[in-house]
């Protein structure tokens, strides 16, 4: 007889109707504000597709465990079962690997200088709690190349989580007749929720650090940050104290499978969930983080080459508006170069 690992959250059970069908209720309470975040121009930004897309997976995989609860064919399912493994066990990453990419935006956007603020994501973001520095700033590009490669290592490091998550639990209903394969997706499993929660704690301390070596960071958005992954490491905790739990059998009575443990498991992990995307979705995190719509997205800072063409860009949009607006060319020359899109301050001044 195979020794498995118990399935996280149990097997749904009568008792999970009610759970399961709050958990749907107030993700599906989300979904509004989700559209409109991912619609609204001034909310719009790609790093938290990650979230949005779970948060609108998070509706079908309650209402599927609470028709598993009545149902007794679909409970002991090993197709659905193993889909609820996949879920559960790879969620809380996609939330915490978003995270990064909020840092990313947290440590790089002050480390830019008044003459090479506009490469910044803040500089995209209209309204947001970033603004230009005062001209003269010196710009500090060894620290924002330093905070790139940190960040880019530490989304490269959850692949080292993401990977075994996505290989244990997919195999999950292999494990029911297969001893070796069991014990294997027992060790991975443990491999993801440790490794997931070092990474919850090095995001801490690096938005800490990031609060103590930028003041003007807002503080609101080192919050979001640390509240965010401290829920996730709550969520890992759990995982990794629930994971030596073993069973024989799906509808075999199990430790996780009884009321306290039910209970534990919609505290410690499904309710940190819901709160995490709560936090990301209420704000405008586009404002707040000064992301754009893309982030952070340069590994390294633009040519001189790059920066003439950018700029060239720049002005050919701002003549096309100028005319639109019934402005002529020559009126368009005529205005001071400081006064145009597309030119830094410190270029401003020296044509002056």
């Amino acid at each position: 007889m195979v020794n498995f690992p118990a399935p996280v959250g149990g097997t749904a059970y009568p008792m999970d109707f009610a759970p399961s069908v709050l958990f749907a209720v107030l993700y599906a309470i989300l979904v509004p504000l989700m559209l409109y975040r991912m619609f609204d121009r001034r909310s719009r930004t790609v790093l938290l597709i990650g979230t949005v897309t779970f948060s609108i997976e998070r509706v079908v995989i309650f209402a599927l465990r609470a028709s598993q609860s009545r149902n007794e064919s679909r409970r002991l399912s090993p197709g659905l079962a193993t889909y609820m493994q996949i879920s559960f066990g790879m969620g809380y990453l996609g939330i915490a690997n978003d995270l990064v990419n909020l840092l990313r935006c947290l440590l790089v956007n002050p480390t830019y200088g008044s003459d090479m603020y506009f490469q910044s994501p803040a500089a995209t973001t209209k309204g947001g709690v970033y603004s230009p520095p005062p001209p003269g700033t010196p710009d500090n590009p060894k620290l924002r190349f330093l905070s790139r490669r940190m960040t880019g290592y530490l989304s490269l490091a959850f692949f080292a989580a993401i990977v075994p998550g996505i290989i244990a639990n997919s195999n999950y209903s292999k494990d029911f007749n297969n001893q070796k394969a069991a014990d294997q997706t027992a060790t991975l499993r443990f491999a993801s929720a440790g490794v997931t929660l070092a990474l919850c704690l090095m995001i801490i301390l690096a938005a800490g650090w990031s609060s103590k070596k930028f003041p003007m960071n807002s503080k609101r958005a080192t919050g979001v940050i640390c509240g965010v992954s401290g829920l996730m490491a709550v969520v890992a905790i759990y995982r990794l104290s629930v994971m030596h739990l073993k069973t024989t059998s799906l509808a075999a009575p199990s430790s996780l499978n009884d009321t306290s443990a039910k209970v534990a498991f919609y505290i410690f992990h499904v309710l940190p969930e819901w709160l995490a995307i709560t936090i990301l979705l209420v704000p405008n995190i586009r404002k707040l983080f000064g992301t754009g719509i893309w982030g952070d997205f340069r590994w390294k800072d633009m040519t001189p080459k790059q920066i003439q063409k950018w700029e060239a860009q720049q002005e050919k949009k701002a003549r096309k508006r100028k005319m639109k607006q019934g402005i002529s060319g020559d009126a368009l020359d005529a205005i001071p170069l400081q006064e145009k899109p597309g030119k830094s301050a410190g270029q401003a001044r020296e044509t002056a």
